[in-house]
């Protein structure tokens, strides 16, 4: 799994905000909701500037996905988003990224916001880019594309529930074969203002941006963003390939609210009968549950009809001694909108992980009309310790204002067996400590750096895995242009040589290695020598052999962070002046033509069209701004990013500046900027001798 959101950028950081109460919901950043695309309200008089928010929803690497920057600046950045967060989540599950290309996995996001879209076609800045780059069902598309995956892909939106509703999508894809693994997501940001004031007309926020799920002092919800990502797959696939399980999904339900009283107000009857079906696919009853994730947005309508649903599908199937445990991580973070399921879905996972449950905010006491007591219903609070039965599942519920709910039965992760043929898992204090080693890499030298920094800084779970286990997780992983390797046998040996690669080293091998020798040790410093110099992760794979564990939540790969400012509502200003007339051709075209006509020596006059032709490139890729980027004249126009849009572009920038009649095949022919110059070249000795 993967996650970013408000207050966390990894779901580590999120479950240690969970247990530990933080509240992270806080004011708008900088630079956020100060553009409109319209007028603002007549109403509402306060306008709301409270939510839960995320960093950098502007930056993204786009350079390690091979995408251009001018391409990057048009892109949604949900689209940004979910790249990396896809690629985050393969990280923590071990699955190696290349190893997908062809397969049948599938792509489920739910998502629902389109502020960039309206952004975009308001700046009036339209690019050709724009069109891919705005539209909701790349939200999807992007991460297949770049994953190389042929399973399904899809986008939906159901409102407030579309990214648990992508889930229960995924689970029937599952289970009808479409698929044999699914990334499932849920994203939204919230980038425009009007929307929220839309939101407060409508009067579903809270005064104060506090959501209090279940409490009287109950009166909306407050506006949130950011992302999430799961791996899905079979149990027994999982199982086979050595996976760790976070939980397992017993079973899923969906239905609708139609025919309710007024279009957005819920029904009870539905939530229930939705729940109970949920129950039915899982082989499960409401004695069983242990907890409940509600969707529990704190509103005076919405509140008393998820509890009322809850108590007859649940609470009074309990026994009164044991009351139905229920929470929102809307107090936490926020409504997610349509990212909303799978914050709640991933809390679940690491509450089943964890066997813990962290406390509900803002809740102190609940409203007459809402008797939780005579429901058999409690509010996890912060005054004691609560825990989870071994035998225990756990609910989550999604609604949509549209009427969608979806419920989904979860439970923890089945005991395995371990390579000794016993149930259950040795301690690393059973299990012989072995010498081994860590191969960390990156696009750039500072990226492999990074990523040793967070291994150094990372609270490694040493009582469940050894430096093997980690090891072996790592060898699961892509290999960079950069890499590094430390070796070692120890979590002491280990951090000294992470603190050797921080400070610049490529290898780090413990000084006392060098004395002892060995013939072992000495087969370990060469693989790992090889890996750092040469790469070859296969190598370091076969001989750490079989029998490792995949460690979760290890640090994943830090992307580098290049600001990208979208299109933006123009300011109103004074009428611009007439253009000047167009310059004629042959005065845009002289430069390139004098500057070659009067170079005698041939090679300068190859110089200059490589020359042209590098700054013409990089303008059309948009990458003009970046005075220390060049063009690999050696590598393809297909390595460098360039779609075939951009050829033709450059294609008609190319006729335009020389008089050379270029045919579209010829930038397929010669697809280097040195095949293409050369070439240029010859055609202008041919013309103009």
């Amino acid at each position: 799994m993967s996650c970013r959101f408000p207050g966390a950028a990894d779901p580590g950081a999120f479950w240690r905000n969970l247990v530990s109460a933080a509240d992270s919901v806080g004011t708008a950043p900088p630079g956020r909701w100060e553009e409109r695309v319209g007028p603002a309200p007549a109403e509402p008089r306060n306008p709301i500037r409270h939510g839960g928010f995320i960093e950098g929803i502007d930056e993204f690497d786009a350079r390690f996905f091979g995408i251009v920057r001018r391409e990057a600046e048009y892109m949604d950045p949900q689209q940004r988003l979910l790249l990396e967060l896809s690629w985050q989540a393969l990280e923590d599950a071990a699955v190696p990224a290349h190893s997908l290309r062809a397969t049948r996995w599938g792509v489920y996001v739910g998502a629902g916001a389109d502020d960039f879209r309206t952004q975009y076609f308001a700046s009036g800045r339209l690019d050709r880019f724009g069109h891919m780059g705005s539209s909701r069902s790349l939200l999807a598309g992007r991460v297949s594309h770049h994953l190389g995956l042929r399973g399904p892909s899809e986008v939906v939106d159901t409102g407030q529930s579309s990214s648990l509703y992508a889930l229960h999508r995924a689970l029937a894809s599952l289970r009808l074969g479409e698929c044999d693994a699914a990334l499932v997501a849920g994203v939204n940001l919230n980038l425009l203002p009007d929307v929220t004031d839309q939101v407060q007309l409508w009067g579903g926020l809270s005064a104060d941006g506090r959501c209090r799920a279940f409490d009287e002092r109950a009166d909306g919800y407050v506006r949130a963003e950011g992302g999430g990502v799961v791996v899905l797959k079979p149990l027994e696939a999982a199982v086979r390939d050595g996976d760790h399980v976070y939980c397992v999904v017993r079973g899923s339900a969906a239905n609708n609210d139609g025919g309710r009283t007024a279009l957005g107000v819920p029904s009870p009857d539905a939530q229930r009968e939705v729940i109970e079906a949920a129950h039915r696919a899982a082989g499960v009853t409401g004695a069983s549950v242990g907890y409940v994730e509600l969707h529990g947005t704190g509103t005076p309508v919405g509140d008393p009809v998820e509890a009322e649903a809850l108590g007859e599908a649940i609470g009074r199937r309990r026994s009164r001694a044991t009351p139905l445990l229920v929470g929102s991580v809307k107090s936490n973070i926020g409504h997610l909108e349509s990212a909303a399921g799978i914050a709640g879905f991933i809390k679940a996972c690491l509450v089943l992980h964890h066997g813990q449950l962290p406390p509900t905010l803002h809740h102190h006491r609940s409203p007459a009309e809402l008797p939780l007591a005579d429901l058999n219903l409690r509010v996890v609070g912060a005054d004691q310790e609560e825990r989870l039965g071994t035998d225990e599942v756990v609910g989550v519920s999604s609604f949509g204002m549209g009427g969608t709910n979806v419920h989904v039965v979860l439970a923890g992760s089945p005991a395995r067996t371990d390579p000794s043929g016993r149930l259950g898992s040795r301690t690393p204090s059973e299990r012989p400590t072995t010498d081994t080693v860590w191969c960390l890499s990156g696009r750039t030298r500072e990226a492999a750096r990074s990523l040793a920094r967070a291994f150094l800084e990372h609270s490694f779970p040493t009582e469940r895995y050894t430096v093997s286990d980690v090891a072996w997780s790592l060898a699961q992983r892509g290999e960079g242009e950069h890499r590094v390797a430390v070796v070692g046998g120890s979590w002491d040996e280990m951090r000294d040589g992470l603190l050797k690669i921080v400070a610049g080293h490529d290898l780090a091998i413990p000084a006392d290695w060098l004395h002892e020798g060995g013939t072992e040790r000495a087969a370990w410093v060469a693989v790992a020598g090889t890996y750092a110099a040469h790469g070859d992760l296969a190598k370091v794979a076969d001989r750490l052999g079989t029998g490792r564990r995949k460690v979760p939540g290890l640090p994943t790969y830090p992307f580098e962070r290049d600001t990208f400012h979208g299109p933006t509502p123009p300011h109103p200003v004074a009428p611009a002046p007439e253009p000047a007339p167009a310059a004629p051709e042959e005065a845009r075209t002289r430069p390139l033509l004098d500057g070659w006509q009067q170079a005698a020596d041939p090679s300068e006059r190859l110089w200059l069209i490589r020359s042209f032709l590098e700054r013409e490139l990089l303008d059309v890729l948009g990458e003009t701004g970046d005075e220390h980027l060049r063009v690999d004249p050696d590598s393809t126009f297909k390595d460098l990013g360039v779609d075939s849009m951009s050829l033709l572009e450059l294609q008609d920038r190319l006729t335009a500046a020389t008089a050379v009649e270029l045919p579209e095949s010829a930038l397929f022919d010669h697809p280097t900027v040195n095949d293409l110059a050369a070439h240029l070249n010859t055609e202008l000795e041919a013309l103009r001798g």
